[in-house]
């Protein structure tokens, strides 16, 4: 049967194979990779498409050779979706069959390549065990600070801004001037210290709305508060801006 195997690991089917399996002329299926291929718009002629030439010998003695493409399992697929059942069954089952095949010629067939599989599995196992406990070190120094940043990030109600001031130790006058000045928060008119539209799409921060009587009359009012994405995310353009220092782990 015509299988191929490309860089070692991927599957493929011959269009060969495919006319054969399907009772189909092999010119018919051709025609259908190529229109296939044409509604994919992928470019027959480029590498996409496999090709490969079939020597054999004519009915005259002379030397021929026959053109047939390679295709992966989900462009043979593809191509017998339009297929009856029973053809498209061909296909499924006898791609079954070749990654059986394929499993089956990965086990070491000789007690020479076995005992070289064996070393390099151990190898690997060697370096993954490192490589878990220096994952396992790394995870118990971060662990109350990953708790405490799964926490605040679940927390998208948001909080104000001023209770975010004092829990990084920055004036809530100063982080206000500093969310102005760098155009997170608006500067003037009625829409004064509200975030700008673009740090409410990010969901950094959310405007909650603030009852309030002006002479007997009630009025509503537009607070910012910053979100548990926000702060994480403000706390990291603090300390890039040189506003706060890292902790260091």
């Amino acid at each position: 049967m015509n299988l191929s195997i490309i860089n070692t690991t991927t599957l493929t089917m011959s269009s060969l194979e495919i006319a054969e399996l399907t009772g189909k002329r092999h010119d018919n299926v051709m025609r259908d990779i190529r229109e296939m291929f044409n509604q994919l718009d992928q470019d027959i002629d480029s590498n996409r498409l496999k090709t490969e030439f079939l020597e054999r010998i004519n009915n005259l003695g002379l030397p021929v050779k026959d053109k047939h493409y390679l295709l992966t399992k989900d462009e043979s697929l593809c191509l017998v979706a339009g297929y009856s059942a029973a053809l498209r069954m061909a296909i499924i089952k006898r791609w079954q069959e070749l990654e059986a095949k394929q499993q089956v010629s990965k086990i070491p067939q000789t007690y020479a390549a076995a005992l070289l599989e064996a070393g390099r599995l151990a190898l690997e196992l060697e370096k993954k065990e490192e490589q878990l406990t220096q994952a396992n070190n790394v995870i118990a120094i971060n662990a109350p600070k990953a708790d405490f940043a799964d926490r605040v990030a679940g927390d998208d109600k948001g909080v104000l801004i001023g209770n975010f001031a004092r829990t990084v130790g920055i004036g809530q006058n100063t982080l206000f001037r500093i969310l102005r000045d760098e155009r997170i928060l608006m500067d003037g008119g009625n829409r004064h210290n509200l975030p700008f539209q673009e740090y409410l799409d990010r969901s950094y921060f959310t405007v909650s709305e603030k009852p309030y009587e002006v002479h007997g009359e009630t009025r509503i009012g537009f607070q910012p508060m910053i979100t548990g994405k926000g702060q994480q995310w403000l706390a990291k353009r603090l300390i890039d801006l040189g506003y706060l220092k890292p902790i260091a782990v």
